[in-house]
């Protein structure tokens, strides 16, 4: 059997490496294809687009017209901050590239497969979402609100409704039943009292008016009314039929008809017809009515009624459940004892009056004593009711003994016999089911008791000390008491009844979560599941739940007792939970791997509950519509989570509460929740700041800004007033920022857009890029680096090289009009509750905000107050935006083609005024990334490079783009201390920009892992981060900095294996790429989450065999496939491992034959200049 496997392992492995060499020979083939033969001469040459002259294929030795002859950016070189980019350059990078950077967390296999397997179902689905759920329509005026807020109420829920149909469970059937309980008591105990004394009469019209006659009177007309609306009520209530509720009225009518109907309608009829026969005339002619008429016959006719406690029995069982439902053992004994002492005096007082009606009839007859006269307690004796009722009742309860009785007495003898043998059996049964009850519970009770002598056994034969034995005891009785040790067969409960009983049980554990109560609203049945697959954990005093820097498997959700957390970035602060559901490692549910980042530990018996990821992802496979708004939520939620560090500041309880927050945020994110829950706040129809109270979200007045003006009158600060009066002036931050936001209604702190859509973060952002751009107007060198650090603060010489950045620009009134408004309202471009009310084709930030301008100008009523130039220029701007993307330049992704889109776009507007337009908007943009008052980004060493970037962006209308881009890559090496001396040291330098490299250590490791490639891999890389999207086709791999940044820090993956992975993605996007395409865009997104999260360097190395490369959206998309995510925590395999070693004897032999060869390399690039 071993033989076997390891022949089928070897011939795996032989299948692999056949697979390997087949890739190895195609690679070649397209290199000889595109590079030539190294020892052949290269004949091919072609006619530069530029210059007419010819291009050779070959590198020049030296950079020629490479670089620009005079330097344009003539801006001092700095040494280099001792401090490294790290955060403010991801953050930067994020913000300028798109939500997608931010996520350092990708999906799990387990929702990435059920992603997959719903997307079709769900596209079908959509449309007849919530079908047989009822809709309430929304009370807006806006179609939007409307359309998309009607409200899905599950079948419980149905019922509660006003003129619905009633649950059989509902609080008001519960006490309308026990108002049923009630009469029919009374019945049992006074209608066997009428039928025996005459005196008491139950009947809505008496004869007599004393005091108990009226109490009787009262019964009697409550009585009357409420049976015939039990029947009403009836008709209406729901029933379960096979664990499922039925609401449809036809068959609850049918159901109804079949079982109580006729009983009810008979006993109904008869309460009306003893009233009626009651009131009739003792004198009244003589007709077949008047035997009916006699008191006996009604007295017989009103005890019918009795029948009612037959009705007890459902109602018993109601009761019965409600109590087992409270989980008390002793109120279940307590009800059992009651229920059986009030069936045990039912019997004895029924049959009481039995026996005294049947003596009152034996003496009325005169043929022979009755037990009465023999017990000397007849009404002619002067016996009162109270007398005659005891002795009643002792007779059926003493013990039996021959009664007095006369002997020829025959009927009253029968009766005896007749009753002891009823007493007998309804008595002794009773005890019975009383005794059995009692020995149950005293079972129950034995089974803990057995338990707790073998735990107090076992711990004394190990010697235990006592103090550690009373924990150990006390621990065993706190488990025992929340935990029951009695189970049930499963075979009783059906699967969904068991999903419902959970739900009672622990629905209120998840409910208050926002995703899991959207949830429950929507989609009741998966709720259930989620509850059905909750497990409970018991935790004693001072245990971990979960430490900081674990790696978290399971959501945990707090319950009962006392916790505490903690964090290592906090270790003054704690915060306590006591009795309350809190919500930890949700992260966990969604992403494959994830740390916890504080511990939780008990600081008494606590319970807490967990959910896993696979118990999660197995709820939702059967419902392809919830699996779709999870994964949404999903995606979401990662991203609120990943925006914030993990050092968020605030103290530990921010932080716990920050986990809340992003739930919050996701949900309300998400497009199913905004159908079902829309804000008529952030409803962009009907969203109009201008208006003094907006109709329909009731808000009250908007408070506009008032100052006095050139006369001394009081007026409205408007916008132009902000740009030509606060600008100019000296006043501090505060100051400034609180007339912003009085002058621009869109940064209203209570009705502005930031603050509809509760995003306190983007309001920081569009106020600090303001409060920037304002310190330059005023050359406020204070004001603009208030929120810097000292030790990375910005230089004087950098703060004037802004300067003179912002003189260039010949910013008017009316263009820093512009830029500040575009600056307050950009950030709301990308609030997916908000974009996702536009058409698909404008979803977009900049094409989301030009929408936003054009048909919406109410959402926006500060740009009334631009000039018509002002809003052509914020509108070709925003094209231009879309078609060039400064981040991208900074960081060398893009190439010098989209330097020219740029040029061609300023070119096209006539003048270079658009040009200082945008650069203007940088200015203050780049300022505000990071928030603060002032400019908290624009430190020393972002400030390097940003101010390279806007230099080069000074020329490009008077420089040919390829020479101005390269010149920018020379210069960033010469701040990483390496001056290129040939376009080989450009392509590593560009390199090194996608990199994020700051220091010359880093360009250095660079510079190792690239000498570790071999000569033909060197030549992709070099052909392709030279080529130039001009003359020679380019590929454009956007979030290549974020593959790279996270290959840097995974030890798995390596800059080395990234490179060399690139190399074989180039190729195959050269071998999709539509012809004709001089820039070819390569999405890498899904990439760098892989590349996060990948632990085995093999699965890296081999990972594109089993990836996927689309095309959507004119982009190819590099998609991680789901083998290669189910692999990413693959242990080495002997297999595995040999394939890995041979894969290296393959490459180091390659690069001993590159070491041998001496023809020089040559690579696909024209030198156009």
């Amino acid at each position: 059997m071993a033989s076997t496997s390891w022949e089928e392992g070897i011939q795996n492995l032989e299948a692999e490496l056949n697979d390997a060499f087949a890739r190895i020979q195609k690679h070649l083939k397209v290199l000889r294809q595109d590079v030539g033969s190294p020892l052949a001469p290269v004949e091919a040459s072609m006619l530069s687009a530029g210059t007419g002259r010819r291009a050779s294929w070959k590198v020049p030795d030296s950079l020629g017209d490479w670089l620009l002859k005079d330097d344009v950016m003539s801006i001092p070189h700095e040494e280099p901050a001792p401090s490294s980019l790290c955060g403010d350059a991801l953050f930067f990078s994020a913000e300028m590239l798109g939500a997608s950077a931010h996520s350092h967390m990708r999906l799990n296999s387990h929702l990435m497969e059920l992603s997959m397997r719903a997307a079709e179902s769900a596209h079908v689905l959509k449309k007849e979402r919530m079908k047989t759920g009822y809709l309430s329509p929304s009370n807006t005026v806006s179609q939007y609100a409307s359309g998309g807020a009607n409200t899905v109420l599950t079948e419980l829920e149905r019922c509660e409704s006003i003129l619905q149909v009633i649950p059989p469970n509902s609080k008001f059937r519960l006490v309308w039943d026990l108002c049923g309980v009630l009469l029919i008591v009374l019945d049992a105990f006074l209608l066997p009292m009428t039928m025996a004394w005459s005196e008491w009469e139950v009947t809505p019209m008496p004869s007599s008016f004393s005091f108990s006659s009226r109490v009787l009177q009262i019964f009697a007309i409550i009585s009357l009314a409420f049976w015939p609306c039990d029947i009403v009520v009836n008709f209406n209530t729901a029933f379960y039929v096979r664990g499922f509720i039925e609401t449809r009225r036809w068959e609850i009518a049918k159901r109804y008809a079949y079982t109580w109907l006729g009983f009810d309608i008979c006993v109904v009829l008869l309460d009306f017809a003893a009233g009626f026969l009651g009131q009739a005339s003792e004198d009244a002619p003589a007709d077949f009515l008047q035997p009916l008429r006699s008191a006996r016959y009604l007295r017989i006719l009103r005890t019918i009624r009795i029948l009612r406690i037959l009705k007890a029995g459902k109602i018993n069982v109601l009761l019965e459940n409600l109590v087992i439902s409270m989980g008390r053992q002793w109120m279940i004994l307590a009800f059992t004892v009651g229920k059986m002492l009030v069936a045990i005096g039912a019997v004895a007082h029924i049959l009481a009056c039995i026996w005294f009606a049947l003596g009152d009839t034996v003496q009325s007859a005169g043929q022979h004593r009755s037990w009465l006269e023999f017990s000397g307690i007849t009404r002619e004796q002067g016996a009162t009711f109270h007398i005659q009722y005891i002795h009643s009742l002792i007779w059926m309860l003493l013990p039996p003994s021959p009664p007095p009785l006369d002997p020829f007495s025959g009927i009253e003898h029968l009766a005896v016999l007749i009753l002891f043998v009823t007493t007998v059996l309804v008595i002794g049964s009773a005890l019975s089911i009383l005794t059995g009850t009692l020995n149950e519970i005293r079972q129950v009770n034995s089974e803990r008791s057995k338990k707790r002598r073998e735990l107090r056994i076992f711990l004394q034969t190990r010697a235990v000390s006592t103090e550690l034995m009373m924990r150990v005891m006390s621990y065993a009785d706190y488990r025992m008491t929340r935990h029951s040790p009695v189970a049930y067969d499963p075979s009783l409960i059906s699967p969904m009844l068991e999903a419902e009983l959970a739900t009672s049980q622990f629905g209120s554990v998840l409910n208050a979560h926002p995703l899991f109560e959207f949830i429950s609203s929507s989609y009741p049945a998966v709720f259930a599941e989620c509850c059905r697959v909750l497990n409970k954990h018991f935790y004693c005093e001072g245990e971990a739940v979960f430490s900081e820097g674990s790696l978290a498997e399971k959501m945990y959700i707090s319950s009962h007792g006392t916790f505490k957390l903690t964090a290592e970035a906090y270790p003054q602060d704690h915060a306590l939970i006591e009795d309350d559901c809190h919500y930890f490692a949700e992260i966990s549910l969604y992403v494959e791997a994830a740390v916890h980042r504080c511990s939780l530990h008990t600081d008494s018996f606590s319970e807490v509950f967990s959910l896993t990821a696979a118990d999660f992802a197995k709820i939702l496979v059967n419902s392809p519509l919830c699996t779709t708004m999870v994964i949404e939520y999903a995606n979401e939620y990662i991203s609120c989570y990943t925006a914030v560090p993990a050092t968020k500041p605030g103290g530990i309880w921010h932080k716990a509460e920050w986990e809340q927050e992003c739930a919050q945020l996701a949900c309300t994110n998400n497009s199913f929740y905004l159908e079902e829950h829309v804000d008529n706040r952030q409803v962009i129809e009907v969203l109009d700041l201008a208006s003094p109270q907006n109709p329909l979200d009731g808000a009250e007045p908007l408070h506009t800004a008032v100052w006095l003006g050139a006369n001394g009158a009081e007026a409205k600060l408007t916008p132009m007033d902000f740009v030509s009066s606060v600008v100019p002036g000296q006043g501090t931050a505060d100051s400034t920022v609180a007339s912003l936001r009085e002058a621009f209604l869109e940064l209203d702190l209570e009705h502005g857009l930031h603050a509809r859509f509760s995003d306190a973060k983007e309001q920081e952002r569009a106020e600090s890029a303001i409060l920037s751009l304002v310190a330059l107007a005023r050359n406020d060198y204070e004001m603009y680096t208030a929120a810097q650090n000292q030790q990375n603060r910005l230089t004087n010489t950098q703060w004037q090289n802004l300067r003179e950045l912002f003189d260039w620009t010949d910013a008017t009134d009316q263009k820093l009009l512009a830029v500040i408004f575009l600056l307050a309202v950009k950030g709301v471009s990308k609030y997916r509750s908000l974009t996702r009310q536009l058409p698909v084709g404008h979803q977009r930030p900049e094409k989301a905000m030009k929408y936003i301008l054009e048909l919406f100008p109410l959402a926006v009523p500060s740009a009334a107050s631009l000039s018509s130039n002002a809003q052509e220029l914020m509108t070709k701007m925003l094209d231009m935006q879309g078609i060039f993307n400064f981040a991208q330049m900074l960081q060398g992704e893009n190439v010098p083609a989209n330097l020219g889109d740029l040029k061609s776009a300023v070119q096209s507007y006539g003048s270079e005024e658009l040009l200082k337009f945008y650069v203007l908007y940088l200015l203050g943009f780049m300022s505000g990334l990071a928030g603060g008052k002032g400019s908290r980004f624009m430190t020393r060493s972002n400030a390097r490079a940003t101010l390279l970037g806007l230099a080069m962006l000074k020329h490009v209308l008077e420089q040919d783009p390829a020479p101005l881009y390269w010149t920018y890559i020379h210069h960033r090496g010469l701040e990483l201390s390496r001056c290129a001396e040939q376009p080989s040291d450009l392509a590593l330098l560009r390199l090194a920009c996608n990199c994020r490299a700051q220091t010359a250590d880093d360009l250095a490791r660079l510079q190792d892992a690239w000498d570790h490639l071999t000569a033909q891999e060197q030549v992709e890389l070099t052909k392709h981060f030279l080529a130039d999207g001009i003359t020679t086709p380019a590929i454009v791999c956007e979030f290549l900095p974020l593959c790279l940044e996270r290959a840097r820090s995974n030890p798995f993956v390596t800059v080395r294996s990234l490179l060399q992975v690139l190399v074989e993605l180039l190729q195959a996007v050269r071998s999709a790429a539509p012809k004709g395409h001089q820039i070819v865009t390569v999405d890498l997104a899904d990439l760098a989450a892989f590349i996060l999260m990948v632990q085995n360097s093999y699965v890296f190395q081999t990972c594109l065999a089993r990836a996927s490369l689309s095309l959507r959206e004119e982009r190819f998309y590099v998609d991680v496939s789901q083998e290669n995510w189910r692999r990413i925590t693959e242990p080495p395999s002997d297999i595995v491992l040999l394939a890995g070693s041979v894969r290296e004897l393959v490459y180091k032999s390659r690069r001993h034959d590159d070491a041998k060869s001496a023809a020089q390399q040559q690579v696909l690039v024209h030198c156009h200049f």
